[in-house]
């Protein structure tokens, strides 16, 4: 389990990382600004949650993910400048990180013995919290704050691996929840993205 769970938050800091620089990109800033923004993107949501959680921050613990962002940063900085990228693919990979990283998030509150509202709150603020803080940077509203279904499919994502934690059936291996939780939060983010589907919003009715 633990080494499936290492893949998904590699794939994870990949994808958010890349996402950054592509955020970046499209904010034509300079290599610092861009692999800044790659390791803020992939990290920013696991840090929080370990503050609050108040346990040792886990890049501080083993800098491999830290240094997996840089890395991919430098390297999307260069890649981007030669190749045309979509602002969709900068969506596709925040979808990618946003799965990898829901699982990652939930399954460490479930260990740490929290209840599962904890849990739930925790894998989407270590799915969602990065890209919170990229966007602010960037000087653009959130995608968490938009009208698009992204916190929620992540939300949807982290209840069913809270469910599937206590109701799995007997003989199924770990890993079937963690990879259920993922499809389900790439599935409903997908969606959106496919169909353009969004949550109401706000409205204040003006006074006559």
């Amino acid at each position: 389990m633990e080494h499936f769970l290492y893949y998904f938050s590699l794939i994870g800091t990949i994808a958010f990382a890349f996402s950054g620089v592509l955020a970046a990109g499209h904010k034509q800033m300079d290599l610092f600004g861009a692999v800044m923004l790659a390791c803020v993107t992939a990290i920013g949501g696991g840090t929080i949650r370990d503050i609050i959680l108040d346990v040792p921050i886990f890049w501080l613990h083993n800098s491999n993910d830290l240094w997996i962002a840089a890395g991919t940063g430098i390297i999307s900085f260069f890649l981007i400048r030669y190749l045309r990228v979509p602002m969709r693919l900068l969506m596709a990979a925040d979808t990618m990180g946003l799965a990898a990283f829901v699982v990652i998030g939930t399954q460490k509150a479930l260990e740490l013995g929290h209840s599962a509202p904890i849990a739930t709150v925790m894998g989407v603020i270590t799915c969602t919290f990065g890209g919170l803080t990229r966007d602010i940077l960037c000087g653009v509203i959130p995608l968490l704050l938009r009208r698009e279904i992204y916190a929620t499919a992540a939300l949807g994502g982290a209840a069913t691996l809270v469910f599937m934690n206590t109701h799995i059936p007997p003989g199924w291996p770990a890993q079937t929840a963690v990879a259920l939780a993922a499809l389900v939060t790439l599935g409903i983010r997908s969606a959106a993205l496919r169909w353009n589907l969004s949550m109401p919003v706000a409205r204040v009715r003006p006074h006559p």
